[in-house]
């Protein structure tokens, strides 16, 4: 009976060792499968990677070639930043030395001329539409009223002054002002070389148009062109500006003329009032009734 029970658990040994040893197989082959697996996966994938190395290596070779380098990049940056400063600059200095000049325009207007004028800062517009309409610091406790003038002192001209237009709307310290561009403020003007009438009518971004009343009227290139006294409002001899073309209608039934304004309408800064029940001499700046216009250089 004992020597069944010691062969018994013989066996169970055996049976035991048996066991291990399969198992130690088992993990051996599978160590050489995972190795194997390895070996294919880093065979398959490490060209792949080269490739994808070499590739980004060559796009970013261009991309430092087209945009340059990053601290290239940064250089470049800082160069505009320091380019728009200067621009900023440069514009600041510019609108300084053409306010000298306006300012400069002005004083003489103000001390030269025989009219009697206000000075008046324009507020409150919309840039988009100063060439038609803005509003001045000046209304009602200051005396200005509806149709009072409206003039700008101009530089290097034959005239102290040129027209901007009229107001047409006063508040206690404000009023209104309607520029010759307005399609309802029409103005009426003479030739000053030959003394023929015409009207504004048309009005662009860029220039100012009008046409002759008698198709036959001589009007040249560079005449000057002053109002007409016509029509109540303007008085006569208001410098407007100098006929830059002169062209006829298709029909030939109309003499199309289109003008120089003196006034930069879109940069207005300071305008100059003139009563309407004041007398207006015509502002010349040289003593000659007989000024036809500039003279050809």
């Amino acid at each position: 009976m004992a020597y069944r029970r010691k062969k018994k658990d013989r066996k169970g040994f055996v049976a035991t060792v048996v066991i291990l040893l399969i198992i130690i197989a088992i993990s051996s082959q599978t160590k050489n499968i995972n190795q194997t697996g390895s070996n294919i996966a880093n065979s398959i994938f490490s060209p792949i990677e080269k490739l994808s190395y070499s590739i980004s290596s060559i796009i970013k070779e261009q991309v430092e070639r087209s945009l340059g380098s990053k601290d290239t990049r940064a250089a470049v940056e800082k160069l505009e930043e320091e380019n728009k400063a200067l621009e900023i600059e440069n514009a600041k200095l510019s609108t300084i030395v053409s306010k000298k000049d306006f300012l400069e325009a002005e004083k003489k207007a103000m001390e030269v001329s025989e009219n009697s004028y206000m000075k008046a800062k324009v507020v409150n517009t919309d840039s988009n539409s100063m060439s038609k309409n803005f509003t001045i610091d000046k209304g009602k406790k200051d005396g200005i009223e509806v149709n009072d003038i409206i003039l700008q002192a101009i530089g290097d001209s034959k005239y102290y002054t040129g027209l901007v237009g009229k107001v047409v709307e006063v508040y206690q310290t404000t009023a209104r002002v309607e520029t010759i561009n307005s399609v309802s403020n029409n103005v009426s003007f003479i030739d000053s070389k030959s003394g023929d009438y015409g009207v504004i009518d048309n009005f662009t971004q860029k220039t100012i148009q009008g046409y002759m009343l008698d198709v036959d009227s001589e009007v040249n290139v560079k005449d000057v062109l002053l109002t007409s006294g016509l029509g109540g409002v303007y008085p006569a001899g208001i410098y407007i500006g100098t006929v830059s073309n002169v062209t006829m209608s298709e029909d030939a039934l109309r003499k199309n003329i289109t003008l120089n304004s003196p006034v930069d309408f879109s940069h207005l800064y300071r305008v100059l009032v003139l009563k309407q029940t004041d007398q207006y001499n015509v502002d010349e700046v040289i003593e000659n009734e007989d000024y036809q216009g500039d003279k050809d250089e």
